[in-house]
Formats: structure tokens, C-alpha cells, sequence
């Protein structure tokens, strides 16, 4: 009898045992990343030129919800990195469960911000006078095709709001005007000098043709020299006495029509412009 009980009491212990380790042995938990495959797309704005404008978005598949990190930075829940230079850039996404995603590159190059821009440039110019000689020429420039324009006179090295140039003498200008983003477009300008009235150059083309070999190309043997507008003014009262009045002058007298041509501009006021 002992030695049943003895075999029982062993028997029991063993069960015992054997139940116990049953009952503390416990599965670790499945991975929730296990075969979980996350994709991700980036598309980018490039960055102008000397600028931090440039961006990443991110799309992530499978359909989900995300946080993403840019250069192994700490995760955000938007998928759009703004204010991105030009410059190499690692991005992933990572999901509700922890799962990662891949690490994927992007690389920003600046872009031209002058592509694609067509600047049109139309002047209007005024005369400037030449007798006497004044600094009251202009040019007005129309620009289109962008926005934001500066406008310069002198080639690009100073710039103005205004598209307006004022007090200009006779002469070429190389005018540019530039854009919000800096696209430029330049065109010379010329102001011409005044053509002086109808009167005026009647006189002088009839004094060219009469008097040409004495008081042009410079003048000759002291006489005035009418090459210079001006000079012509100057000395209207000079012309009319001896061209109508005395009638000495040319050499070859004026006809009564061309005499009467000087009489014209004399009564008129005499002026370069009349």
C-alpha cells in the first residue's frame, strides 16, 4: 500500500508539473509590420535660384494614416516639406502601427523663373530741343507679359518704379525693365532731337541751297557758321536785312518767293520751332 501511494503521490506531482508549464507558456504577440509593405511617391516645386521656396509631398500607399519625416527628422502629420533649397533630401512615412516605410531621395535643382516669360517693351519718346538746347526730352515705357516691373535708362544699373524718363537730351538710351523675378528685357531708345517747325527748316534748306559753300560744312573765310541750328536763329535779324531788306546777300539774289519765305518765319516769331 505504501508503495502504490508512494507511486501516486509521484504520478500527481508529475501531472502537476507538466499542466503548470502548459499553462505558463505564452505566444509573443504577431508583428503588425510583418508583410506590411509601405510605398512612398514624392513630387517637388524646384526652388528658385538663390531662394528657399522650393517643396516635397509625400504620398504614401497602401491607403492609411501617416506621419512622414524629412532628413530623419521628427515625424509630422503633414505630408508637404515647404521652404526647401536646392539640395539632396531623404524622406519616409510611417503609419498608425509604427510600420516604416523605405527611406527614398529627393533632389531639388533650382529653376529658372525667367522660363517661359515673354516680355513685350513698347517706348514713346518726346523730342528734346536743340535751339536752344534743353534737357526736355522723355521716354515712356509700356511693359507686359509679367509683373512687378522696375524700369532703368541706363543698361540695368539703376532701377525706378516709375516708367517714366524725364529731362532727357537728344541721344540713345539702352532702357531695360525687369520683372518681380528679375526676367529682363532691354531695347535701345533713341530721343531724337526736335526737327525744329516748318518755317525754320524752310529758311535754313533755302540758306543750304543759296549759301551753302560760305556758312556751312564750318563756315568759310570767318563768315557764321550755320551748321549749328541755332546759329541761324541767332542771327535771324542779320539774315532778313541783308537777304530782304538790302538784298546784298547771297551773291545771287533771293527771288521774290524766297524772299518771302524768311519774311514768313521773320513775322512768325523767328523761332526754331515756330
Amino acid at each position: 500500500m505504501k508503495k502504490i501511494s508512494l507511486l501516486s503521490a509521484m504520478f500527481l506531482f508529475a501531472t502537476c508539473i507538466i499542466f503548470s508549464c502548459k499553462k505558463d507558456t505564452v505566444a509573443p504577440p504577431a508583428n503588425p509590420c510583418t508583410g506590411v509593405v509601405i510605398s512612398i511617391n514624392a513630387s517637388q516645386t524646384a526652388p528658385t535660384t538663390g531662394q528657399s521656396n522650393g517643396s516635397i509631398t509625400v504620398t504614401a500607399t497602401p491607403n492609411g494614416t501617416y506621419t512622414y519625416s524629412i532628413n530623419s527628422g521628427a515625424y509630422q502629420s503633414s505630408n508637404i516639406f515647404s521652404n526647401l533649397a536646392t539640395g539632396t533630401y531623404t524622406i519616409k512615412a510611417k503609419n498608425a502601427d509604427g510600420c516604416e516605410s523605405a527611406v527614398s531621395t529627393v533632389t531639388l535643382s533650382s529653376s529658372n523663373p525667367c522660363n517661359g516669360i515673354n516680355i513685350t517693351l513698347t517706348p514713346v519718346t518726346t523730342f528734346a530741343d536743340v535751339c536752344p538746347t534743353t534737357n526736355n526730352g522723355s521716354i515712356t515705357l509700356t511693359a507686359s507679359g509679367s509683373n512687378g516691373f522696375t524700369y532703368s535708362k541706363d543698361g540695368g544699373t539703376t532701377f525706378q518704379a516709375s516708367n517714366v524718363f524725364s529731362n532727357l537730351a537728344a541721344g540713345n538710351y539702352p532702357v531695360v525693365v525687369k520683372d518681380v523675378n528679375g526676367c529682363t528685357k532691354s531695347q535701345s531708345v533713341t530721343v531724337s532731337a526736335n526737327p525744329g517747325g516748318v518755317k525754320f527748316n524752310l529758311v535754313r534748306n533755302l540758306m543750304i541751297a543759296k549759301c551753302g559753300s560760305c556758312h556751312f560744312n564750318g563756315g568759310n573765310n570767318g563768315s557764321v557758321n550755320f551748321d549749328d541750328k541755332c546759329n541761324i536763329v541767332n542771327q535771324w535779324d542779320r539774315i532778313n536785312f541783308r537777304c530782304v531788306v538790302q538784298g546784298t546777300m547771297p551773291p545771287t539774289p533771293l527771288s521774290t518767293s524766297e524772299k518771302q519765305t524768311i519774311t514768313d518765319w521773320v513775322n512768325a516769331g523767328h523761332r526754331y520751332i515756330d
